[in-house]
């Protein structure tokens, strides 16, 4: 288990030894999807769009875990991750023409939000209880293991969606057979309207994981460089080493 982040610290920046243009390039990929929302929020005002969930403050967590894994490795994104859509190139055209519910939208209109998946980015869209989609990324890892193609899988859920049944299903079963899936599990301190203390009894998020005897690790979510450079050197452990990981992130 990494070192515990106090709620209250101060975000500390290290290189981990990545190259300028590296750090440059993640920085370019937390304001494309920042950029995006600030465009978003303004139509939101203006009528222009009927919904939109916006995950300000959390782009980090998105660009990172996109960014260490390959493009053919698949991401189940929930919400508020656009940062896993913009991270895979998706033209923004296209992007846009979903949001507002326009027939070359990827649901030809049928909806405005993320509830959309992509089989040429290898993005499955998020399911709006947002547990049953780990059940997904376990089927699309034992796949995976069964190729031996060496992919990992990621997916999203908040911390809320630990308390629900598909969670603890999908947590167990990909312990038991081994299955190379990265669950990032976002806390932002309230599953809707719950915060954290009404909603589980144990001290830290990552104990959920620990329980199924699985690795499990605990990162600041807002800390680029730390998201990706941990991500990446565990999805290359894990390719190499098929089992699943626990990533408890916290939005300080």
């Amino acid at each position: 288990m990494s070192t515990t982040i106090s709620e209250h610290s101060t975000i500390k920046f290290v290189s981990n030894n990545l190259e300028n243009t590296q750090k440059i390039n993640l920085y370019k990929r937390m304001l494309k999807p920042r950029l995006i929302e600030e465009k978003m929020l303004i139509l939101l005002r203006q009528g222009k769009i009927s919904k939109w969930f916006s995950g300000i403050g959390q782009e980090a967590i998105a660009v990172g875990v996109t960014a260490a894994l390959k493009k053919e490795e698949y991401i189940l994104p929930m919400h508020r991750n656009l940062g896993v859509f913009t991270g895979r190139d998706i033209p923004l055209f296209r992007l846009f023409s979903q949001w507002q519910g326009k027939a070359n939208g990827f649901t030809k209109g049928r909806d405005r939000s993320f509830h959309f998946g992509t089989q040429e980015f290898k993005i499955v869209g998020m399911i709006s209880h947002l547990g049953p989609q780990l059940g997904v990324a376990d089927g699309i890892a034992l796949g995976n293991l069964l190729k031996k193609n060496k992919h990992v899988t990621a997916v999203f859920t908040g911390e809320g969606g630990t308390s629900e049944g598909d969670f603890h299903e999908a947590l167990n079963v990909a312990a038991v057979w081994d299955l190379p899936v990265l669950f990032c599990i976002e806390n932002n301190g309230y599953g809707l309207s719950t915060p954290t203390n009404e909603q589980y009894r144990c001290k830290h998020m990552i104990d959920k994981g620990l329980g199924y005897g699985m690795e499990a690790h605990q990162i600041d979510g807002n800390n680029i460089l730390e998201v990706y450079t941990k991500v990446s050197e565990l999805a290359e452990s894990m390719r190499e080493n098929p089992r699943p990981v626990f990533i408890g992130v916290h939005h300080l």
